[in-house]
């Protein structure tokens, strides 16, 4: 197999961001997409040249069908992993895996029976600078590692956007759980979240949290994430990260990555790093080259049992452990 034929169901936000990308990595070909939108559908199948399903299981009976992206809402990530693999698909699934652990553990299971890889939608592992911030921590440059402190804020028409389907932790916060479990090189022990209520809510969930996680190893790192932005931000995002070490230390900061745009209309810093389409290349190579995925089933897992612990210990008001 020189070339992995993909299907992606889910054609909304993050769905359409990988048809784009799978339409520039030459070794994929977008061969398939499914949604309930017919209107949405024809105009994406259109635009990429790929076959339009209104029945996700049609599409899994597409001739020559290789593997799926699932970029439906959270909560229908099960039945469409499920699905896929035992139709013999490999899979890449968006994060989060799942939105309960016995729906990723049923994932998980599914894949493994089935014998298909399954790769969890982490983009920050495949981001330059988080990349090169691994690197020089699993170097020794740093020394031994005291802590992290992570920042994810976006705008607030992402809360608008998601309407209360999730609050801003499985959002938001998974990636830095994460990224912070990835870079610590440690697994979680406890986790002790406060979530800021000084203001109405619009929806029922949190949408601004400090989260404290203790590590195996003795690294204690802190996540501040939330969805707050003012609109007009001109970048729509504040992305940091902090870490310490007893010999050296890292500040990262992705709000201002070396571009600005100023016009008579708007002010703007675009993104400069891009992880979507590293991490698409990466299943893709991982499939055609049969390597085990960089982000694993269980990857996510972790990750989804993060936020559900730091959800109880809002709830309780008490530190969670894992």
């Amino acid at each position: 197999m020189t070339q992995l034929n993909v299907g992606v169901v889910g054609l909304g936000a993050i769905g359409q961001k990988h048809c784009e990308v799978l339409a520039q990595i030459r070794e994929a070909k977008l061969l398939a997409v499914a949604d309930t939108n017919a209107e949405l559908l024809n105009k994406t199948a259109g635009k990429f040249g790929a076959l339009p399903f209104a029945d996700y299981e049609q599409m899994l009976q597409t001739p020559g069908l290789d593997a799926v992206v699932v970029a439906t809402p959270d909560h229908l990530h099960r039945d469409f992993a499920i699905k896929a693999a035992q139709a013999g698909k490999h899979i890449l699934v968006e994060k989060p895996i799942a939105t309960t652990e016995e729906d990723a553990l049923a994932i998980i299971a599914a894949a493994d029976a089935a014998g298909v890889k399954l790769m969890v939608g982490f983009t920050l592992r495949f981001i330059p600078h988080y990349i090169q911030a691994r690197s020089a921590v699993a170097s020794g440059k740093l020394g031994t590692l005291i802590s992290i402190f992570s920042r994810r804020l976006n705008v607030i028409t992402q809360a608008e956007r998601i309407g209360g389907r999730c609050g801003v932790l499985h959002f938001l916060g998974i990636h830095d759980f994460d990224m912070l479990r990835w870079m610590v090189g440690s697994e979680p022990v406890s986790i002790y979240s406060e979530a800021s209520t000084s203001i109405p809510r619009k929806f029922p969930q949190e949408n601004e949290a400090f989260t404290i996680i203790h590590f195996e190893n003795g690294v204690v790192a802190c996540a501040h994430i939330g969805w707050n932005l003012p609109k007009l931000h001109p970048a729509g995002r504040d992305f940091k990260l902090d870490i310490s070490g007893d010999k050296g230390s890292l500040n990262m900061d992705l709000e201002r990555q070396g571009l600005e745009i100023f016009t008579e209309t708007e002010s703007k810093f675009p993104s400069t790093a891009p992880g979507l389409i590293e991490e698409d290349r990466a299943f893709v190579d991982c499939v055609l080259d049969d390597k085990p995925v960089p982000v694993s089933g269980h990857d996510g897992l972790v990750a989804l049992n993060m936020v559900s612990a730091a959800l109880k210990s809002i709830e309780t008001g008490l530190p969670v452990k894992l």
